[in-house]
Order: C-alpha cells, then structure tokens, then sequence
C-alpha cells in the first residue's frame, strides 16, 4: 500500500470518528450525549448550538460521502495478473551477441527487467528498446501495470556456447557377427552295439 492510498484512509478514518461524535452530542429526545456530562453539549457553542451543530453534520457528512468515493477509486482490488514476458528469439545456447526483444501480451503493461541474476520488481529499469544479448547472458523480466497484479518472473538464459567446439566422432557399431569357422569339430565315433546275442549253455 502507498503513501496516497494510507492518507486517504486515514483522512476517511478521521471524519468517520469525527461524524459519529458530533452525532452523538447533539441534543435529541434523549438529550443527546451532551446531557450525560451535564448539558455542556447545549451550552458550548451559547444558543445557537444547535445550528452550529447541524451545520458541522452537513459539512462531515459531505466529506464521508467524498472520502467514500475516494478511498473506493484509490483502494480498488487489482483487475488481474498481467501475462509473463515472452523473449525473442526465445532462451538458448548462442555462440555471438544477438538482438533480443521482450513484449507483454497485457494492453497497457510495463516490463521490467534486470541482467545481474536479481529478481525484477517495479523498480527495476523500464524495457523500452531492443537488449544487446551477449553470450552467457541472463534476462529476468516482469510485467506490471497500475492496479494489477504483477507477473511472474520470466526468465531467458543465453549460455555461451563456443564455436569451435566440435561434437565427438560418431563410432559406428558393427552390424554384422564374424563368421566362424569354416568346418565343424569332429565328433568322435560311438562303438557300434553287438548285433547278435551271445550264446547261452
């Protein structure tokens, strides 16, 4: 909350004080409040109390009416979230400076935007043209907008990636199995069984 919306509060606090006061001193059927400290309510101000009095409830109850509509206009919720930043060319590695530029989908919005790894705020510098990106740069970026909630914190990283670095050979896989050998091992031959049975006595 700012310095405008806590006067203006206070000032709406004061009168609400103020007109019930002077409500309750004025002389009604029950005498008023005045009566209970001994009628100095109808005594203060001579025989044209009440006219004074009257006067005065006009006055405040004009300034109620006044600081209501104020402190409706100055203490209104917020109307929405504004939309995260968006980055072109989107985040990724590079290997020279580039032009980067921000937008905000919300009519009306700022961005704000910080390079140091500090998380942007309201008080942060104002985007307004394209950034120069170097490489292993990092952009946090907002945006806000009078009575809205502000965004989330959009982040694009530029890492450095060097030019000359090539990536690793590609070792190719064989697809094919070595032959074996040509022939087989040989198998050793298994005596063959008796064919006739021996003879029995």
């Amino acid at each position: 909350m700012g310095f405008w919306e806590i006067l203006v509060g206070s000032l709406f606090l004061m009168i609400c004080i103020l007109l019930i006061l002077i409500v309750l001193l004025q002389k009604g059927k029950g005498g008023g409040l005045g009566a209970a400290f001994g009628g100095a309510g109808s005594s203060a101000f001579g025989t044209r109390t009440g006219d004074v009095f009257t006067w005065v409830t006009i006055v405040l109850t004009g300034l109620f009416l006044l600081m209501a509509v104020t402190t409706n206009l100055t203490m209104r919720p917020p109307s929405g979230t504004v939309v995260r930043p968006i980055f072109l060319p989107p985040p990724r590695a590079i290997s020279e400076p580039l032009t980067v530029t921000l937008s905000c989908a919300t009519d009306g919005a700022a961005i704000r935007y910080t390079t140091d790894g500090k998380d942007p705020d309201e008080n942060s510098a104002q985007y307004s043209k394209a950034l120069h990106v170097e490489p292993g740069s990092t952009i946090k970026a907002v945006g806000v907008r009078e009575k809205w909630e502000t965004s989330g914190v959009a982040i694009g990283a530029y890492p450095k990636v060097d030019a000359n670095t090539t990536a690793a050979p590609f070792m190719e896989v064989p697809t094919t199995i070595p032959a074996g050998p040509a022939t087989a091992p040989a198998i050793p031959a298994v005596p063959a069984a008796p064919t006739t049975a021996p003879a029995i006595n």
